[in-house]
């Protein structure tokens, strides 16, 4: 049974999300956990009010929780509801500390007025803390079978070291086909590039994956470029601080990217992360 936090502040997007989760686990005995964190300006001004806080905070976790059952009801899922002191980036830390959950699904507004933030705030930071999957939804993104996952990199990591096992179950799951992109920025690949292409390439190869090469001039010019002529509805990195997924989230770069990711994005973590305890029945 896979344990998924959803972090929610109760808006319509952070719903959106938890749409999306609940659909991609629709066939699969999945723990939710409903998570609600308080600190903010105005409770530490009025601590006094903490009961009010937590009151309001568990009502409105159960009002989640109401609805999610009405429009999504499956008897494979089951729900915690979680109302939290802590920042966000502080109890998703200590949550992927202690190795409890398999994957954050939190919704993102996308960079907004001049922000040059590719998400928002929260979920960029979530992004630095986490060390399990994290799977972000853009605003106003619904659900839609995975069946074109677009994965760029610059192929300078040993991917043997990694755990890509999670991307490899949803790739099953949903019969996906990855299409590997990395962009030719006027050299031929490495030996270790090479062999970094060739075991991504052997690790998908039950599901007719491909690899593309692009020349332009930026990482940026070939998303948009791939993108313009090839539907996707899952873009997929690894998180490592030698890789440009670092430079992507921030970067001067990243408006620009805002602009052209649309998909729901996972982010998968550099170390080889395995969940503690995990049941796996099915």
């Amino acid at each position: 049974m896979k344990t998924v936090l959803l972090p929610t502040d109760f808006s319509e997007n952070s719903f959106n999300a938890i749409s999306y989760a609940v659909q991609l686990f629709e066939k699969s005995k999945t723990k939710f956990i409903l998570l609600n964190t308080l600190y903010n300006a105005d409770f530490i001004i009025y601590s006094s009010l903490y009961g009010v806080y937590k009151d309001n905070s568990i009502k409105n976790l159960s009002r989640f929780l109401e609805r999610i059952k009405k429009e999504y009801p499956n008897d494979k899922h089951e729900f915690e509801l979680v109302s939290s002191f802590k920042m966000l980036h502080e109890e998703i830390k200590d949550r992927v500390a202690e190795k409890s959950i398999d994957l954050i699904v939190m919704g993102t507004e996308g960079a907004q007025g001049g922000s040059e933030l590719l998400f928002g705030t929260h979920t960029v930071h979530a992004i630095k803390v986490a060390k399990c999957p994290l799977l972000a939804i853009p605003s106003g993104s619904t659900f839609e079978k995975p069946s074109e996952i677009l994965f760029p990199s610059d192929l300078k990591l040993n991917f043997s070291e990694y755990n890509l096992d999670f991307l490899k179950e949803i790739v099953d799951h949903f019969q996906s086909k990855v299409h590997l992109l990395n962009v030719n920025l006027g050299s031929e690949l490495t030996q270790e590039q090479t062999a970094s292409k060739d075991s991504l390439l052997q690790f998908f190869e039950e599901n007719g994956s491909n690899f593309i090469q692009e020349s332009k001039g930026s990482v940026m010019d070939a998303l948009q470029d791939y993108r313009t002529k090839n539907a996707s509805q899952l873009l997929v990195m690894v998180k490592n601080k030698h890789t440009f997924i670092e430079k992507l989230l921030f970067s001067s770069l990243v408006h620009e990217v805002a602009y052209y990711v649309k998909e729901p994005f996972l982010v998968l973590p550099s170390e080889n992360y395995i969940v503690n305890n995990q049941d796996q029945d099915e």
